[in-house]
This record gives C-alpha cells, structure tokens and sequence, in this order.
C-alpha cells in the first residue's frame, strides 16, 4: 500500500497543542498565585488570567489531540494491501481517504472506548460501559462519538468540490466510508448505523468486501490517482 502523509501538519500542530497547554497551565498558576498568595488581590487580573489560560488549554487539548497520529494506527492496520491500494492523510480535502480496486474510501477514526451503539430512531452515538477508568478517560479527554456519519457527508462534499477543480470524471464517483473505533477496548452495537462502523481488527475486511458499483477499473484508479496528486 502507498502511504501519502502530511508529517509537517500533525508535526505543526501537535506543536501548538503543547505550546498552549504549557501556555494555558502557566496562566492558571498565575491566576491561582494571585487570588491565594497577594493580601489584597486584584480580581481583574485574576479573571482575566483564569480565563486566558482555560482557553489556552482548550485550544492545547483540541491541537494536542494530533499528537495522537491515528494516521500511523490506519497505516497498520492496513498492512498488507497490495500497492493498487493508496492512503492519503489530510490530502485533497479529506482527513483520512483511501483509494484502490475496492472503491473510494473515507475513513473516521475515533478514540472512542466501551459500548458504542447507534440509536437509528433518534441518529445518534453513545458510547457506555466499561470499567471506572474509561468512563473517567471519556469525560476528562471529552473522547466523545459525536455524529460521525455526519462527519463523513461533510468529508465527501469536501472531496468531491476538490475534484470538480482537479478531475473531469467525478460524475460517477461512488465513495464510500466507514467509522474506525481504534481503541482496543471497543464493542460496536451499530448495526443500523448508515455508514458502517468497524475496528483496526476488522478495518480490511471492511474495505475488502466493498459495495461492487464502487469498485474502480485500472483505468479510473490510476486517472484518480493522477488528481489526487
């Protein structure tokens, strides 16, 4: 499989992600200093300084999230596919899309743990069960399910306005996606889910057994290939 990243955007933000954490900590010990150790403390400042660093580890806990590099997870997770197979990382648009004879993939990973089920009456994702631990990574790293079938449509209107610039034959374009829950300790319960969701266990089978109007000719793969590069 050909592998295409972008190492000097994860590389860049995880960089800012760690600059405003350090940032946004340094702030609220300044915040703390003055409300605690000053006889008579200014509240301004110590408003101002509280809410300047919960920003700052916000925007740190937002950016420090490409630290995590689910790029290198998908990468080996798909060891082994041949090399009509081509991933691209934050390429054409799309954060994670994969190309060969079985179609056109989108991929949203997520670090979701425990139970993860789809509620097709109310289209949404919840996520519950496991032990104190996990339940207490979910709420302090805000490691939600969110609406990522919702995420995928956004992804595919992504993709396709960028190939309207880059590529004539678009028109019969079948993309597909998937949901990819990478941490090991998820059970999927998604059954009734619109866009399939899988783990780094089953993510290949997935791909393998693609819908048959998706899949690509030798001709059309490497015309997408051409654009997508």
């Amino acid at each position: 499989m050909r592998i295409i990243d972008n190492d000097i955007l994860y590389t860049r933000n995880a960089r800012l992600g760690f600059y405003a954490n350090v940032l946004g900590t340094v702030l609220v010990v300044a915040a703390a200093y003055i409300l605690f150790a000053q006889t008579t403390p200014s509240f301004g400042i110590y408003f101002g300084l509280l809410l300047g660093g919960i920003i700052f580890l916000q925007v740190g806990l937002y950016f420090g999230r490409w630290s995590r590099r689910p790029d290198h997870a998908l990468n080996h997770a798909l060891k082994g596919l041949d090399y009509s197979y081509s991933i691209y990382h934050h390429r054409a648009g799309v954060s994670h899309l994969l190309v060969g004879p079985s179609g056109v993939w989108i991929l949203i990973p997520k670090y979701t743990p425990g139970e993860i089920s789809y509620e097709k009456e109310k289209q949404t994702w919840r996520a519950g069960g496991g032990n104190l631990f996990s339940r207490f990574y979910r709420w302090l790293t805000r490691e939600r399910v969110g609406r990522p079938h919702i995420e995928a449509m956004y992804e595919a209107a992504d993709l396709d306005r960028f190939l309207q610039k880059k590529w004539q034959n678009q028109q019969s374009l079948h993309v597909q996606a998937a949901i990819v829950f990478l941490d090991e300790d998820a059970q999927l319960n998604t059954g009734d889910s619109p866009v399939p969701a899988t783990t780094l266990k089953n993510l290949k089978k997935t791909i393998l057994s693609g819908e048959e109007k998706a899949a690509l000719s030798k001709e059309r793969l490497d015309q997408l290939r051409e654009a997508l590069e």
